[in-house]
């Protein structure tokens, strides 16, 4: 089972999710924040290099980690709506317990990953756009010039009107000129994730980097990014 957990409005992740199935015969299920967070039953359990986990959710059953034959991460939040009438102190510290047991749990898969969390956010790494801008001139993307000030509102990067989604070594676009393409591949490696959708807009000398996210938007996704991610799952490629 090929595990795509995301928000239960992801419509760009079902699509993806029906476009393996139909296309390349993967086993893939939609599992959203709310299920994992409600389920009547999880276990954890890290025993040096040795790790278990499994879930019991309402809607599919019992899910092991060795019935898991890879995960993409598209999650944004976990629910919290029934701390709703715990005392902030006590709330704020259970939100931190959840993220704790569920990112662990999440990164202790044996199987492939596609964006595993971190310690501070389900998502993975989180950038302020001034670092994303700093990673985006590192790794060569041009930018526009942009200041950020503490005391002013934050600069409005240019309009999208190309992107290219990078999933690990490979890049997909058809809008995005292929000399970009490394760069992109640089910098979805040096801010730490295995799928990034890079977006560029029109600057003064021409593309330049605007923003970029780890939640691309896979509706624009082509017939070689679906085949990827069935191969990376297929082959159980680290």
């Amino acid at each position: 089972m090929i595990l795509f957990l995301c928000s239960p409005n992801d419509v760009s992740a079902r699509w993806f999710v029906a476009a393996l199935r139909r296309h390349h015969g993967v086993a893939a299920q939609i599992i959203t924040p709310q299920e994992l967070v409600y389920a009547p039953d999880m276990q954890h359990r890290l025993d040096g290099p040795e790790t278990f986990g499994s879930v019991t959710l309402t809607s599919h059953g019992r899910l092991d980690s060795g019935s898991i034959r890879g995960v993409v991460n598209r999650l944004e939040y976990l629910p919290d709506a029934h701390l709703a009438r715990v005392n902030a102190t006590d709330r704020a510290y259970i939100q931190q317990e959840l993220l704790a047991i569920w990112s662990s749990w999440i990164s202790a898969l044996p199987c492939p990953v596609i964006n595993r969390p971190t310690a501070i956010s389900v998502t993975g790494p989180l950038f302020h756009p001034a670092i994303w801008q700093h990673h985006a001139a590192a790794a060569g993307l041009a930018s526009a010039p942009m200041l950020y000030d503490v005391d002013l509102p934050d600069p409005v990067p240019p309009a999208p009107v190309h992107s290219v989604i990078v999933c690990k070594d490979q890049c997909h676009s058809t809008s995005v000129p292929p000399d970009l393409f490394r760069a992109c591949r640089d910098l979805a490696y040096y801010a730490g994730f295995d799928m990034l959708e890079v977006m560029f807009g029109r600057g003064p000398t021409g593309t330049v980097f605007s923003h970029a996210s780890p939640l691309p938007d896979l509706s624009r996704a082509k017939p070689g990014l679906v085949a990827q991610v069935a191969q990376i799952f297929q082959e159980g490629a680290p």
